[in-house]
This record gives structure tokens, sequence and C-alpha cells, in this order.
């Protein structure tokens, strides 16, 4: 099929999150990546095991992502770019940020941690 061919040649192991685009794709993919934020911004993903689910970036927890939903924490966050598998895989969540959390950023962190508390990720990969 056609998304196969798509999957084969642009994203290989990657997401559709994960991929840039390179000088030498086709102008067809070129038009799909300059449309890829908006796409992602109204797509919720099915999160399975999050090996491919962005933490912060994608929408898994509620109607946005996280970076728009706790932009505080988001600003100071270490890796942007963390899956949700990395981010929950321990306990405490291995998550780091570039400043102590206090005041609202605290506040923003612990009503966070509440809602992952209730997360289960799947033991299967994702199809």
């Amino acid at each position: 099929t056609w998304a196969q061919i798509l999957r084969n040649k642009y994203l290989q192991s990657k997401t559709l999150s994960q991929v840039t685009v390179r000088p030498m794709d086709s102008p067809f993919w070129k038009g799909l990546m300059r449309v890829k934020s908006v796409f992602l911004n109204w797509t919720k993903f099915i999160v399975g095991n999050g090996t491919s689910t962005r933490f912060w970036e994608d929408t898994w927890l509620g109607d946005t992502p996280l970076a728009l939903q706790y932009p505080s924490l988001y600003s100071i966050v270490q890796r942007r770019d963390a899956t949700v598998e990395s981010v929950c895989q321990s306990t405490p969540l291995n998550i780091s940020f570039r400043r102590a959390l206090a005041g609202n950023r605290w506040e923003a962190w612990l009503h966070l941690v509440r809602r992952l508390m209730d997360v289960q990720l799947s033991q299967r990969l994702n199809q």
C-alpha cells in the first residue's frame, strides 16, 4: 500500500513526529512535512508501550500536548524529546529539569504526577 511505501522510504524505524525534511526528499514529502505540526496538534496517540509517543510534544494525556498544558515545566525540562516510555519506566519518573521546581512550577509538577499515576503502559510493542 502507499502507506507502507512512505513508511519504508521516509520513516524507516522512526515515527512521524521524529522525522525531519531532507534536501533530497520529494516535493510531496516536503509538503507533508510542512503541515506535520498542524496534523500532530490535531492527532491523539494510542500510547501502547510508550516507545513511539513523545512525552511532551504528542497529544496522549488530555486534549493537547503536555508542553501546552504545562508550559512552565516544558520550558525548563532537560529532554524535550523524551518518550512516554523513557519517562514512565521508573519510580521516581525519569525526568530532569534545568532549574529547581518551586512555587507554580512545583504545583504544576504535582498536578502532572497525580495524572501520571493512572497511566498504564502495555507490555506489547506498538502496532
